[in-house]
């Protein structure tokens, strides 16, 4: 992609640019807005949404999104019940990857984890998933809504993948920056292309659109720090994300 439109790209992230906290609403919604779960809590907002009858393995995914994954967690809270298990599964699956890069030192060692996830599929579509909370959550999510395999596989595939080394060292190599840079440009262009087309999202489908919502407050903040994924500010929550997704999933817009 040329490089003029990869620039033209962040113009609508300039700082400065009005973001979708400042929208002002009837004082009404702010009250209900931040009944969404906060980002630490002693654990009531969990049991608040999955009620009694949750599993243990469904809790752990839950736990686990709240505490490493709380922009995904917040949005999945706003998906239908009968989708909100397997969202979480998804995403806990996600998180279980991600989190390889930050609890391994040797690249031998996070292979050797990533090849215990690719067993754990084949494992999954064979009905036999291992004792693991993430994977039993996945094979029940695989079932109910007969997932594809290989976009799970692909999802494993994807992560170590440029500068492995430079990125487990925590490298703020330029080179680190520019493929950042790139598929941070890239997103930007998908989101702006996933609005264009907002009108013609069914009823029923838009909530799973809500989590562009996150992806562009993130995008904003990985500009103002030259895409330097590993800058502190980059670990701090957006306290006022519950509220700018519960006002853009009552305007039905994201």
């Amino acid at each position: 992609m040329a490089a003029s439109t990869l620039l033209s790209a962040w113009g609508p992230l300039r700082p400065g640019v009005p973001g979708l906290c400042r929208c002002r609403q009837p004082r009404g919604l702010w009250a209900h807005a931040w009944r969404l779960p906060e980002p630490a809590g002693s654990g009531r907002s969990v049991a608040a949404v999955t009620g009694p009858g949750i599993s243990g393995t469904d809790r752990y995914c839950l736990e686990l999104l709240r505490k490493r994954d709380y922009e995904g967690y917040l949005c999945s809270l706003l998906l239908p019940a009968e989708s909100r298990s397997s969202a979480f599964a998804l995403r806990a699956f996600n998180v279980e990857l991600a989190q390889v890069k930050d609890s391994v030192s040797e690249k031998t060692i996070g292979l050797m984890r990533m090849q215990f996830w690719k067993k754990t599929v084949d494992d999954i579509y064979c009905d036999s998933p291992p004792h693991q909370p993430v994977a039993i959550e996945l094979w029940k999510a695989v079932k109910r809504h007969n997932l594809t395999k290989r976009w799970l596989m692909k999802i494993i595939d994807e992560r170590h993948g440029v500068s492995q080394e430079d990125f487990l060292r925590k490298s703020q190599d330029k080179n680190v920056r520019d493929v950042v840079y790139d598929m941070a440009s890239q997103a930007h262009l998908h989101l702006k292309h996933a609005r264009s087309f907002h009108k013609s999202v069914p009823v029923k489908a838009f909530p799973a659109f809500l989590q562009t919502v996150a992806l562009e407050d993130y995008l904003k903040k990985i500009q103002q720090v030259d895409f330097d994924i590993f800058h502190p500010s980059l670990q701090q929550k957006n306290t006022l994300l519950p509220l700018s997704l519960y006002i853009q999933s009552w305007r039905k817009r994201y």
